[in-house]
């Protein structure tokens, strides 16, 4: 069988999951916009990151970004909602990669259009590793403590 059919199966097979993949991720985002989430949707959000993973798992030539997925899904269980709406910057930024990813996923799986994996693979890599640096020193700085110092998401 051609590499050709064998990748054409491949998205085919996961098309429809990566669909509803997009729709789950676009109104996880619009409630973290509107600041308007609990701790479960945090919790939805890693479970959405984690089949993620799982769809790019499932292939030869996309599996080698999973663990990616699979790493931030674990972070994103760990975070709080309480700290996670005491800081905007966060939101704001935890709403691009999850647009960056949302985009990638539509683009590959439904729209077909191949742009340079690696490149992606290397921007969500740096991306969710900012975003967690960020957040843990969110986490581990109190409300009352203001030494004039923040990180500031450009």
């Amino acid at each position: 069988m051609s590499e050709v059919l064998v990748t054409e199966e491949f998205l085919d097979t996961y098309e429809g999951e990566v669909m509803f993949l997009s729709q789950d991720l676009e109104e996880l985002a619009q409630k973290f916009i509107d600041e308007d989430f609990m701790q479960e949707d945090i919790e939805l959000l890693s479970q959405s990151m984690f089949d993620v993973h799982d769809v790019f798992l499932s292939s030869i030539y996309t599996q080698h970004i999973a663990p990616i997925f699979k790493d931030f899904s674990a972070f994103i269980m760990r975070m709080d909602v309480e700290t996670l709406l005491n800081h905007e910057d966060s939101i704001s930024y935890l709403c691009a990669i999850i647009a960056d990813i949302n985009t990638y996923i539509n683009q590959y799986f439904v729209d077909r259009i191949f742009s340079d994996v690696y490149l992606f693979q290397d921007s969500l890599k740096n991306s969710t590793e900012f975003f967690k640096t960020s957040y843990e020193s969110e986490e581990g700085s109190s409300s009352n403590d203001d030494d004039g110092s923040e990180i500031l998401f450009l």
